[in-house]
């Protein structure tokens, strides 16, 4: 349990960990899923140790007026402002509708970054970060919000929009998304009301828990790791319930996109670059004819700006989905062709698991923590994981609570706490056939069992492993492997706000292109946990994560609208595996406890632990010309309470829309809307 601080630049130098390198870590992380990358060698976390032994040394003397000046400094901190630590207690009785916390910032050192253009605009020069007040799109990709706003300037809504950007992300980001996989959907109405549409895919008929068992690879690549695909079902089911504009409209704009392709970004490029060209390109040849480049005897990534992926069958498949609606992919022959490509690639998925494709619908929970009320899903989100953390939050004197050494501490065993009862969840299925989690959502909507949780936080170390989460521990098990993703938030000037994330899974997906329509398969099973196959960090699995046809793999994703006294003020989600759960929270955190300025809430360093592996993550990493980096203080103090802390060069991608004022019925002033795209991958906002 220690931290060894190590000058950003020799730490560069020593490690070789520049730009693409971190490019390289972060896509690597993704493909293989969440933190896996940190187990293998050479790693990142291999390479820090031996950088530190290198420099072990040298630093000596360094290191050890930096500890006695660190010392002078937590004990002036400590004389002066010790009294600001002094958090509410631990068994105080914290009523929900405690009024909502007044933002003020800290002066505490926390963490920075570093790239002033480079980490205000993306790789075009278009800003991260714009405000509005007709409408605005947050995307993984600029152009796709671009697409968004049109869709709002051409008289839709915000749901009208969401549809245009999903399938242009799909397009555009293939790595992440696509209508090969399945997306969750949040969505607040101009009225107040809201709903959930889960889209997330589904395991095929012929699947059972045990498939995986002596192959785990086949759950990664090709036909069996492919689950049924449910994004198209998703979207179509929210625009016809909730759409302003004919659903030909916000289909067709895409079109062309998949026709003719478009410029290669950064983001792209390096994810192909990535691809293990000489176990995927010879078995997959309708993936490499659609992504690569053909040059010489070989075969290449496309290089940033050259026109590239263009899927001919996608733009057929889209042309008569915009006429004939989504039936037209999972019903007749093109269903039949794709059932047989996918079988002929091993896979097991049926024209009547197609057939039978329904987007659920169910309406969200209405968390109310700090004063505000969060629209939260239940399973298979994890969207609860956040507002439970949040409630354990609570109970301290916010905004102190999550800034500096000991704040930070409390959020990271917060975390803890929350992410050890996510391990009892998983999808409950109609009417809880698959799995019984209410006891389970009842302790994590509870205030009572935030404050016996709370109790358990120490302020001096950490707890054992099996200490985390009360009665819903450790023991319960891993969950599969999660990772990718991509995510838009959209809010309109009516108050209709959309928090939508969506996944084919690991980079990729299973890398099988279907020839007859262009789709790019999801490797959704995955998720799935298997009996008796430990995870990458040598755990059980997780029962409530078993395969069961028809069931949906326990996710991440975690889709949330944030409300202030019943009015609209944050729409807000992410992408990257478990990462997007403290992401989330970190962001909402920044926004509503310390009143950051939307952008910086978003792009701040972050922290990451999720309870398995014991590692607390700190981003310490660049990425197109920007660096993330938390001060050496503050990791040595959170090493100094007991935490294992190692840097990590890669972190969640947060898309958000901040309302201030916030949005209500009848409300007379026009709020403005400001949105945030993360500098950690190619998005860019788009406002009207």
């Amino acid at each position: 349990m220690s931290y060894s601080a190590i000058d950003r630049q020799t730490f560069e130098l020593q490690m070789g960990v520049g730009d693409q390198a971190s490019v390289d870590g972060w896509l690597e992380a993704e493909s293989l899923g969440d933190d896996r990358i940190l187990s293998r060698s050479p790693t990142i976390r291999t390479r820090i140790a031996a950088t530190l032994h290198r420099m072990r040394k040298w630093r000596s003397g360094v290191l050890c007026v930096a500890l006695l000046t660190g010392l002078i400094a937590l004990t002036l901190v400590t004389v002066f402002v010790g009294g600001r630590y002094s958090m509410r207690s631990a068994r105080e009785e914290v009523p929900n509708d405690r009024p909502a916390v007044t933002p003020k910032k800290s002066s505490a050192p926390e963490g920075s970054i570093t790239g002033d253009f480079s980490a205000r605009h993306d790789y075009r020069g278009h800003p991260r970060a714009v405000s509005a007040r007709r409408g605005v799109v947050a995307a993984d990709h600029g152009r796709c919000s671009d697409m968004g706003v049109d869709t709002l300037r051409r008289g839709g809504n915000a749901v009208d929009a969401a549809v245009t950007t999903t399938l242009c992300q799909g397009v555009m980001n293939p790595a992440a998304s696509g209508l090969g996989g399945g997306a969750f959907i949040l969505v607040r109405l101009a009225n107040g009301s809201a709903e959930f549409v889960d889209a997330r895919e589904v395991a095929p008929a012929a699947a059972n828990e045990t498939m995986f068992k002596d192959r785990p690879d086949a759950a990664i690549t090709g036909g069996l790791a492919v689950a049924v695909p449910m994004e198209l079902q998703g979207l179509h089911s929210v625009h016809s319930r909730h759409g302003a504009l004919p659903w030909s409209d916000v289909v067709a704009p895409v079109v062309p996109v998949a026709a003719k392709g478009f410029p290669a970004h950064p983001y792209l490029v390096a994810a192909l670059g990535n691809v293990n060209q000489s176990a995927v390109l010879g078995a997959f040849p309708a993936f490499r004819d659609a992504f690569f480049v053909r040059e010489g005897g070989g075969w290449r990534a496309p290089r940033v700006n050259e026109t590239c992926c263009a899927r001919p069958a996608l733009a057929r498949l889209l042309e008569r989905v915009a006429k004939e609606g989504p039936g037209v992919m999972y019903g007749g022959e093109t269903a039949a062709g794709l059932v047989l490509e996918i079988a002929g690639e091993g896979g097991v998925v049926s024209e009547a698991d197609l057939a039978g494709a329904q987007a659920t619908l169910s309406v969200p929970s209405r968390e109310r923590v700090l004063g505000l009320e969060f629209w939260t899903p239940g399973p298979p989100t994890s969207a609860l994981t956040i507002t439970s953390a949040l409630r354990i939050l609570a109970g301290y004197d916010l905004p102190l609570a999550g800034s500096g050494a000991l704040g930070m501490h409390r959020t990271v065993e917060s975390m803890k706490h929350a992410f050890a009862a996510r391990m009892s969840l998983g999808d409950p299925g109609p009417g809880s056939k698959f799995l019984d989690v209410d006891p389970v959502l009842q302790d994590l909507r509870s205030p009572s069992y935030a404050d016996a949780l709370r109790d358990l936080i120490r302020d001096d170390g950490v707890l054992n492993l099996t200490e985390y989460g009360g009665r819903w521990n450790v023991t319960a098990g891993a969950h599969g492997l999660d990772a990718g993703t991509s995510h838009l938030s959209v809010v309109d000037d009516s108050g209709m706000a959309v928090s939508l994330t969506t996944t084919i899974n690991t980079g990729f997906g299973s890398k099988i292109l279907s020839p007859s329509t262009g789709i790019l398969l999801n490797n959704q099973m995955a998720d799935f946990s298997t009996p008796g196959q430990l995870n990458v960090f040598g755990y059980p699995p997780s029962p409530s994560n078993f395969i069961r046809p028809g069931k949906k793999p326990f996710s991440s994703m975690s889709p949330l609208i944030v409300e202030q006294d019943g009015k609209l003020r944050v729409c807000v989600g992410g992408s990257g595996g478990p990462r997007i759960i403290s992401a989330v929270l970190q962001t909402v955190l920044r926004l509503i406890a310390y009143g950051e300025p939307a952008f910086d809430a978003v792009a701040n360093p972050r922290l990451h632990h999720q309870l398995v592996p014991s590692i607390l993550y700190a981003e310490n990493w660049s990425v197109g010309g920007i660096s993330f980096n938390y001060s050496t203080p503050l990791l040595e103090d959170l090493a100094a309470h007991g935490h294992d802390v190692q840097l990590t060069n890669w972190g969640a991608v947060v898309q958000a829309v901040v309302v201030d004022p916030v949005i209500g019925v009848g409300q007379s002033t026009t709020p403005t809307l400001h949105g945030v795209s993360d500098p950690r991958k190619d998005g860019a906002p788009s406002g009207w």
